[in-house]
């Protein structure tokens, strides 16, 4: 392959990799997410350091607001101090002080289908994800698990997670949340100039090849 070619093809792939960097990140869609694809630096939150009974848990960044610590001894992946909906309609809540990407956390319902959302700072939903009950494995009688969602971005400012009946219906333990890891994207003027460069090397060479066979 001829320098020029070489030139022509790295010109065209410079051209190629902001269309894809930017096309990822104009569809990139929040997703379900395992507590085994969180990052070793996640953050990991359990109430054991809150009080009993306490209607608020936090962490100093994660806030969880509208049911009560309540301990349950160990049903499933639950123990110790969990956060209890409460006999009301409420549906908990998790406010976040800085934006986090992904969140997700370990349950215990009581026989209907769990619900995680989460929104942006605008209030907007950004994604829900509801996992069928009677697919899930159970402790002490009661269906139980993890559910999260990774949004890709540091743009979760709260959840939520409810089911569809009035109280006594869920607990949480071990929250875990992560946040997105910067990567450098050049700026549009950096492309230009990677654009740019291909073509005068491009017709550079081809000045030179024209002096030569003159």
């Amino acid at each position: 392959m001829t320098t020029v070619n070489v030139l022509k093809k790295l010109s065209m792939a410079a051209a190629g990799a902001a269309v894809v960097t930017l096309g990822a990140v104009g569809n990139a869609q929040a997703a379900s997410i395992n507590r085994s694809d969180f990052n070793a630096d996640a953050v990991n939150f359990d109430f054991e350091s809150s009080a009993p009974n306490s209607t608020v848990a936090t962490d100093g960044n994660v806030t969880v607001t509208n049911g009560r610590i309540l301990s349950v001894g160990s049903i499933g992946s639950v123990s110790g101090n969990t956060y209890y909906d409460g006999a009301d309609a409420s549906v908990i809540r998790f406010d976040f002080l800085n934006p986090v990407s992904a969140f997700g956390l370990d349950f215990l319902a009581n026989n209907a289908d769990i619900t995680l959302s989460i929104f942006d700072n605008a209030n907007n939903l950004i994604e829900n994800l509801t996992l069928d009950w009677t697919t899930l494995p159970r402790a002490g009688g009661f269906p139980n698990g993890f559910i999260g969602l990774n949004a890709g971005s540091n743009s979760i400012a709260y959840a939520t997670i409810d089911t569809p009946l009035n109280g006594n219906e869920l607990y949480v333990d071990n929250l875990v949340y992560q946040y997105a890891t910067a990567t450098a994207v050049p700026e549009p003027a950096s492309l230009i100039g990677i654009l740019g460069l291909g073509a005068f090397g491009v017709t550079s060479l081809r000045k030179r090849k024209t002096a030569v066979k003159a």
